[in-house]
């Protein structure tokens, strides 16, 4: 086996340089080192030709050509020059990359299982139209564009909700100084927060609802994942302690269960009383009570039935779910007297 050419002489120590080597007897499992670097895409065209991609490498200068194949080594001395570049051109710079959902308004970054959103890229230059750099997205569920617009689906399930998912774009400009082209590489990575948000929102909601129903938890306990933020969150608490301090609950007689499906408006208000929120969920609730305080309605130990629905609104905050207002519409009946009323709070 032996190495009579290569072609072309030189090329840039930024790699990308593609090589012809001619010689005799090449087989399949040939390689090709060249001053330290090893080339990959090594393909032999023939017997006596093989093409190679040569990858980057840190200094400049002469260096040989070692290829092995068939287990013998044949080295071309000082036939092929690395080429530095001058430095002057600039790589280029990735300003921004945002996500567009599949929903209106939103927010870039966040995503749900299985959802396809598009990636929008912006890239600039200073030497190079941005239709002429190259583009290259990696990660998992990335329908690959040479442009700075993909598209991306999502992972099926993620494990825990909510997950991250990376991708990266890789961003290569070409350039030619005197004879040689070098070229300049620059990467971005683009961080998704994946969730479950149906599963996410109904789970804090039944917590929220199930935790109000015993009597023996306390305030801030009950409101736990409620936003602190969105502003409805002490409008709850004056609801929880004022039910504290006026029944008990007889849970083992709580039920609850889910309707679906969660709606999604983000920015917007939710239907019932026009509340703020990201996502509007509603639950049906039974409760039985007794009174342990009199009112104008009630009268110390009083039992009282009530079964309607719970409307839980929610806020996507830094990229978590959190809830924000809760609002109840039901009817109360006294079973003693049977009388009914409507009720809502």
């Amino acid at each position: 086996m032996t190495v009579s050419a290569i072609s072309p002489l030189q090329g840039s120590t930024t790699g990308g340089t593609n090589l012809t080597i001619n010689g005799t007897n090449f087989v399949g499992d040939t390689t090709v080192i060249i001053g330290g670097v090893v080339a990959t895409n090594v393909v032999l065209q023939s017997s006596t030709v093989l093409t190679a991609v040569l990858g980057a490498r840190v200094s400049a200068g002469v260096a040989d050509v070692v290829v092995t194949s068939g287990g013998r080594t044949a080295t071309l001395s000082r036939a092929f020059t690395f080429v530095a570049p001058s430095g002057n051109n600039q790589p280029p710079v990735v300003t921004n990359i945002r996500s567009v959902g599949s929903r209106p308004n939103q927010p870039s970054g966040f995503a749900d299982q299985d959802e396809t959103v598009t990636l929008i890229a912006t890239v600039t230059d200073a030497e190079t139209s941005t239709g002429s750099l190259v583009y290259g997205w990696n990660g998992l569920g990335i329908f690959s564009a040479p442009q700075p617009i993909t598209v991306w689906r999502l992972p099926t399930t993620v494990s825990p909700v909510p997950s991250t998912v990376t991708t990266t774009l890789t961003v290569t400009e070409n350039y030619v100084e005197g004879s040689i082209t070098h070229r300049n590489i620059t990467t971005a990575p683009f961080v998704m927060s994946v969730h479950d948000s149906q599963k996410e929102i109904l789970d804090m909601g039944e917590d929220f609802l199930t935790l109000f129903s015993q009597s023996n938890i306390p305030t801030n306990q009950v409101l736990h994942n409620f936003s602190t933020a969105c502003g409805g969150r002490d409008a709850e608490a004056v609801d929880t302690d004022r039910a504290r301090s006026s029944y008990v609950q007889n849970f083992s007689k709580f039920r609850i269960s889910r309707i679906t499906p969660v709606t999604f408006n983000f920015g917007g208000r939710c239907a019932f009383r026009l509340r703020s929120g990201d996502a509007c969920s509603q639950f049906n609730v039974h409760w039985e009570i007794t009174y342990i305080k009199a009112d104008e309605f009630h009268y110390v130990g009083e039992p009282e039935i009530t079964d309607g629905v719970d409307y839980v609104t929610a806020v996507l905050e830094n990229n978590q779910w959190k809830l924000c207002s809760s609002d109840f519409s039901g009817v109360s009946t006294n079973p003693t007297t049977g009388l009914k009323r409507f009720v809502e709070w």
